[in-house]
């Protein structure tokens, strides 16, 4: 994005004013927010699941991080943020933002409500979850406004979001990911069951092992679809807008589709990471955030 002239004006008479401003690097280029008041809280739960019990959180505005933890507890750590036009403002939003559990011996399931109050001009609330679980859940995350990021997970997630970007790296197990603006990155190192990746504007990366049996079906409706050296499949349907055929004979379905966007599948080697396979967090804007291994 260019800023234009007026913007740095903008940007000029609020330094003279002496307002702060965020200025946030993302996928979608730099925007510039001249900040006010702000309430933060930290909000934190353990739980204890059993291996196939579930998971499931549903946010508004805000990122959800999955990781894989090394107990056998479930625990989350919650960002509640809540910027208004004075701190009394804020403080007042942040108290009408909360998150409702239901709990029970095989089920979690949290809900974040930002209260019925409207959202206008400078009002904003959002809150981003970091999840650490064990293995053998099944997971479901889903957010409005905000990026998911799937590392080191090993269960059968289903994970979407309206507008934000996903990962995943060195995931195990089964993914059905949905998103409607932004791209799918996954790498899935184990996989165990059904792959389903599907954009409406926005590409898809998949990188899985070039060993896995699997039918694969993928199609783009406006860009290519790429399948790299080092998949065997053999293909019963192949153009350049989409690709159906068996990998290794047949086995789990794979399913890649985008409306606008192009789709590219490539083979994992052993004890190789594939292309920008470093950990990456997503925050509630879609942007970036590195996390080294």
């Amino acid at each position: 994005m260019t800023l234009r002239p007026y913007c740095f004006s903008a940007l000029i008479l609020a330094a003279t004013l002496g307002a702060a401003c965020d200025v946030r690097v993302g996928e979608n280029g730099v925007s510039v927010d001249v900040s006010h008041a702000k309430a933060v809280e930290e909000w934190s739960r353990t739980y204890t699941l059993p291996k196939g019990g579930s998971l499931e959180i549903v946010n508004n505005n805000g990122a959800i991080v999955l990781n894989a933890g090394t107990g056998p507890q479930v625990e989350i750590k919650a960002t509640r943020e809540a910027r208004g036009a004075s701190d009394e403002d804020a403080q007042a939003l942040l108290k009408e933002t909360s998150i409702a559990e239901e709990v029970s011996a095989t089920r979690v399931a949290l809900k974040t409500s930002n209260g019925n109050g409207p959202l206008r001009g400078r009002r904003s609330v959002s809150v981003e979850y970091h999840v650490t679980i064990p293995a053998g859940l099944q997971v479901s995350v889903k957010t409005e406004n905000g990026g998911i990021g799937l590392h080191d997970v090993d269960g059968t997630v289903t994970a979407s979001t309206t507008n934000g970007g996903m990962r995943g790296t060195n995931v195990a197990g089964a993914v059905s990911a949905h998103i409607i603006n932004g791209g799918i990155t996954m790498e899935v190192t184990r996989p165990s069951g059904p792959i389903e990746l599907d954009a409406v504007n926005g590409g898809i990366r998949l990188d899985i092992p070039g060993t896995f049996k699997a039918d694969v079906e993928a199609s783009a409706v406006n860009g290519g679809v790429l399948a790299e050296d080092g998949l065997s499949i053999v293909t019963s349907d192949k153009t350049r807008t989409r690709l159906t055929g068996k990998m290794n004979g047949g086995g789990a379905r794979i399913s890649a589709t985008t409306v606008n966007g192009g789709i590219r599948i490539g083979a994992l080697r052993p004890g190789v990471l594939a292309p920008g396979s470093d950990k990456e967090a997503l925050d509630q804007t879609g942007a970036v955030v590195i996390e080294k291994r």
